[in-house]
């Protein structure tokens, strides 16, 4: 393996000069240079020579070899004209003195490695004279297969076919490539005073943040401890248990970094420096760095996606669609006495607004999914947060929390808590609200209040709450960390109640992907978070479906043209979908693959609503907007749209800067204030199982605890001496829940 040998030189090759040599008039051959320009020349390194055209790569400095394209075809027509109108000319490129043995770097100093990179990539040589392997298809077909082949990586395999092609097909092509200047260094060209690396100003590589106009420029380098930091961070992190990189990143901001740069944390956190070390940058150096144990890579986790799904969650306004749904929590929880038991899982219902993300109520209860536990979400939403949650000692309020106002459709699954005809004659006939169950099988109708669920887990579990276990037990593994987590249950309803707000609250203020495509809250100012649009569309917008655009006749003359794409029965144009409306369209609709497809569409960017396909009919295809497209346009036009992106990018860092400064804080508050953990101090949990008649009957006190305290009423039976006669009632349910045991009794006997 002496061709991974990497040579370290001491000064960077990009700002080494071209040194070109003209030659006359020839017949172009592999190797040669076309140099197209005068004033800045780009140069064509000829690559493969066929009877009706050539193949080239654009070539640059040495060290841009490292990011060379494949070759590309271009005809001898092409080739004639860049000749003939700018000025192209033939000639040669002098190769980097180290592939020509200047100094101590000498052609046979490298021999081995030069003969063991010829052996990996002789075949591909050969198979690439053959002008169909140039193709982008099998061009990365035939490498892919080769490194599949030896057991080499495939981006070091490319990046070897690619060098040898841009030096002019030599084999000294083949000696490695100098690194270049480190991330901390500025690169020198040899004009310049042989000076220390070490005594170079350091400068930041990268784009600038969204913010940098009004926190300033970030100029933070990052060094090897700060690399180290990270990945004693995350391994850290790894090792209690499943985590995401967005988690231990906020981890790492607010504990290794805030110690290692004190100064820089303190301007950070005070908005007077914008984000020294990005999301990106922690997971790039991290995954560069990163070497795990089976068991650590077990607990690294990413979010899944998926891409190519329109989805059906549309709605025009806030207040218009709410989705309701109800889970099963992950953590375990006690009862809140003094001798504790452990009850099992809440069920956590939840209820948000389609159009603007925004939370509008959270219930958790240990009854089983009834109407009656329905109906107390439905009461959280619309009443006052503030007395409500005061009595339970959490810090939120209607100012942060704002009452949610009472929508036109609520959209529940067809669970047996909401297709009940209670919840129907409440929701429908009192309420004056509209209920729309899913069909059968449609889990994805109500996709944004399943997908806020399992955030809302997996952030509980990342709260390391005790109780808490991260993913649904269904093979051994999962199957031991839920009974640990069983085992070391000692929060209870109120408890998570309050971590749950918490969660909720943090959801609520912190910007969201869906509302940054909303241009219309750009242009007004408001930040692209579910509370703030939630207020703002309430006003502005009222939830209300928007009618109908009128039909005007459009004169093919005097709309534009551009170009779109076509693929599964849609057009493809500006990020968003057009359906078909007409016969010609549904005809081209039909007629579309799978592979996207490039079209030419006439359109009016004033109003882009609907486009049309030029067809040989009297008829155009017409194309309209989809509803979630003319959602998130509303009244802009294309070029408003596009004058409108830096706006909203600067919205939704300024937003997202602002939301994880408080999570930071947080962080750092709840380090401080933690004290010492006292063993003997914690109450003792009876682990015991109990039957089923006492497990009933703790689940349900602790709900309607939960149910007092919402109320502002006192729980009055606490304070009942337990030598009190119990009530007709409690003595009935006791009978009751005694035969039901007799019964299973007897039933396990047969």
């Amino acid at each position: 393996m002496g061709w991974l040998l990497i040579c370290h030189w001491c000064f960077a090759m990009s700002k080494i000069p071209i040194e070109f040599e003209k030659v006359g008039n020839i017949t172009p051959t592999e190797g040669l240079v076309l140099r197209v320009g005068n004033q800045q020349p780009k140069y064509l390194r000829v690559t493969h020579v066929f009877t009706s055209c050539i193949y080239g790569i654009w070539v640059t400095t040495p060290q841009q070899a490292r990011s060379a394209r494949r070759p590309k075809r271009i005809s001898s027509n092409e080739v004639t004209h860049l000749i003939e109108n700018n000025g192209g000319q033939w000639g040669k490129l002098r190769l980097p003195y180290q592939f020509i043995g200047i100094g101590k770097f000498r052609k046979n100093d490298h021999t081995e490695a030069i003969e063991a990179a010829w052996n990996l990539i002789e075949p591909l040589v050969y198979a690439f004279k053959n002008e169909e392997n140039l193709s982008s298809a099998h061009f990365t077909s035939l490498i892919r297969n080769r490194s599949e082949t030896l057991g080499v990586n495939f981006l070091t395999l490319y990046r070897l076919v690619l060098r040898y092609y841009y030096f002019g097909g030599t084999r000294l092509a083949l000696i490695s490539l100098p690194p270049g200047a480190k991330p901390a260094a500025r690169a020198y060209s040899l004009g310049e005073k042989n000076e220390s690396p070490s005594t170079q100003p350091s400068m930041r590589r990268g784009r600038q943040p969204a913010l940098a106009s009004e926190l300033g420029r970030n100029n933070f380098i990052i060094d090897d401890d700060d690399i180290s930091d990270m990945l004693a961070c995350l391994k850290g992190s790894l090792r209690k248990g499943p985590a995401f990189f967005t988690e231990v990143h906020q981890e790492y901001l607010s504990t290794y970094f805030r110690r290692r740069h004190p100064d820089t944390f303190s301007q950070y956190i005070d908005n007077r420096y914008p984000e020294p070390i990005t999301l990106r940058q922690f997971r790039y150096y991290v995954n560069e760095n990163l070497q795990l144990t089976d068991d650590l890579a077990r607990n690294l986790r990413k979010y899944e996606r998926n891409p190519g799904r329109t989805g059906s969650v549309r709605a025009a306004g806030p207040g218009e669609v709410y989705e309701i749904d109800a889970t099963g929590g992950r953590i375990f929880l006690v009862t809140d006495e003094e001798n504790p038991v452990t009850v099992g899982k809440p069920i956590i219902y939840l209820i948000i607004d389609r159009w603007s993300r925004f939370v509008v109520s959270v219930y958790l209860s240990l009854r089983p999914p009834s109407w009656s536990e329905v109906q107390y979400a439905l009461l959280i939403a619309f009443t006052s947060r503030t007395k409500r949650f005061a009595s339970m000692g959490v810090d939120i309020d209607d100012e942060r929390w704002p009452i949610g106002r009472f929508p036109s459709t609520l959209c529940p699954d067809r669970g047996s808590d909401f297709m009940s005809r209670s919840m129907e004659k409440v929701v429908t006939d009192d309420l004056r609200i509209e209920l729309t169950p899913l069909p059968p099988l449609c889990p994805d109708g109500k996709a944004i209040v399943e997908r806020t669920i399992r955030e809302i887990k997996r952030r509980m579990f990342m709260s390391k709450l005790k109780g808490t276990y991260a993913d649904r037990p269904l093979d051994p593994p999962t199957k031991r960390e839920a009974k640990k987590a069983q085992a070391t249950a000692v929060n209870s309803l109120a408890d998570a109640y309050r971590a749950v707000i918490e969660i909720i609250d943090d959801h609520n203020n912190r910007p969201h992907s869906a509302l940054r495509r909303r241009r219309t809250l750009a242009r007004a100012g408001v930040p692209p978070t579910p509370k703030e649009a939630y207020l703002w569309g309430l006003k502005n917008i009222t939830g209300l479906r928007t009618p109908p655009l009128a039909d005007g006749d459009y004169r093919r003359l005097l709309l534009g043209i551009d170009d779109a794409s076509i693929a599964k029965g849609v057009i493809r144009y500006c990020s968003r979908l057009y359906y078909p409306v007409n016969e010609p369209a549904q005809e081209l609709a039909f007629r579309s693959a799978a592979r996207p497809k490039r079209v030419e569409v006439r359109i009016d960017r004033t109003d882009p609503s609907e486009l049309f396909i030029e067809t040989s009919a009297p008829e155009w295809a017409h194309f309209s907007l989809g509803v979630g497209g003319a959602g998130e346009l509303m009244s802009l036009t294309l070029d408003e749209e596009a004058a409108l992106a830096d706006q909203t990018a600067l919205a939704f860092a300024r937003a997202d800067h602002e939301s994880k400064i408080q999570r930071i804080r947080k962080k750092v508050a709840d380090v401080a204030k933690t004290p010492k953990k006292n063993l003997n101090a914690m109450p003792t949990v009876n682990r015991d199982k109990l039957s089923q008649i006492d497990l009933s009957l703790a689940r349900q006190h602790e709900t309607t605890k939960m149910k007092e305290a919402l109320s502002g009423k006192s729980a009055a039976r606490d304070h009942v001496p337990a030598t009190s006669e119990p009530t007709w009632e409690a003595l009935e349910e006791q009978e009751r829940l005694q035969n039901l045991e007799i019964i299973r009794k007897n039933r396990g006997r047969e």
